[in-house]
């Protein structure tokens, strides 16, 4: 069993437990074990408990991927960026922005795979929310490198247009990588390559 380090009640039916995980599960033919960021989330709402997993934002709040609650991730309790380093000691000179964290877990899966190149050992920001996109702006500008996932629809196209015209040169639109595909999730769900144990 493994220990509970969050756990909130809130004047709202809803509970949230968050966990490491125990058991090998994957997402995407990859071992959740061996993502550090990534934990296991128990949330109650009214009589219902779903089972998923989640990051936690900068703000203390929890970015919830549970297909049978909903389509796409939700905040549970404090929206904020998710911010994860590459290194402990020190910021890397590249960072890899994403408009939401199944983005980001499809570029994990994707990296692993090798299918394709992309930049490795860079810090990671999350948005979430376009409500964080000042966060995301500021915290731009202290990379070489800033490498745009984002959608391949209006919103995300304006982003990433924003985000080039702020950096110029040191900003690097990754969604021609997935063109044709809504974002980085269907590109990966795509081309995702069969486990060697199915």
């Amino acid at each position: 069993m493994s220990k509970s380090f969050i756990s909130t009640s809130e004047q709202r039916p809803e509970h949230i437990h968050v966990k490491e995980f125990t058991d090998t599960q994957s997402i995407l033919n990859m071992d959740i074990k061996q993502l550090p960021a990534v934990h296991e989330i128990s949330y109650r709402h009214f009589s219902k408990v779903y089972r998923g997993i989640g990051i936690i934002n900068q703000n203390k709040g929890i970015e919830f991927v549970n297909h049978e609650l909903t389509a796409k991730p939700i905040t549970l309790k404090n929206a904020g960026i998710s911010f994860l380093s590459a290194r402990k000691e020190q910021r890397s000179n590249r960072l890899c922005a994403f408009h939401d964290v199944t983005d980001y877990l499809a570029y994990l899966s994707l990296q692993d795979n090798g299918f394709i190149r992309l930049p490795s050992d860079s810090d990671v920001i999350i948005m979430s929310d376009v409500r964080n996109f000042l966060h995301l702006l500021i915290e731009g500008d202290d990379y070489n490198r800033v490498y745009l996932f984002f959608p391949n629809d209006v919103t995300g196209n304006t982003i990433t247009q924003t985000l080039i015209d702020r950096y110029g040169r040191y900003a690097v639109p990754c969604n021609t990588l997935y063109k044709g595909y809504s974002n980085l999730l269907q590109f990966a769900k795509a081309v995702e390559i069969p486990s060697d144990d199915s």
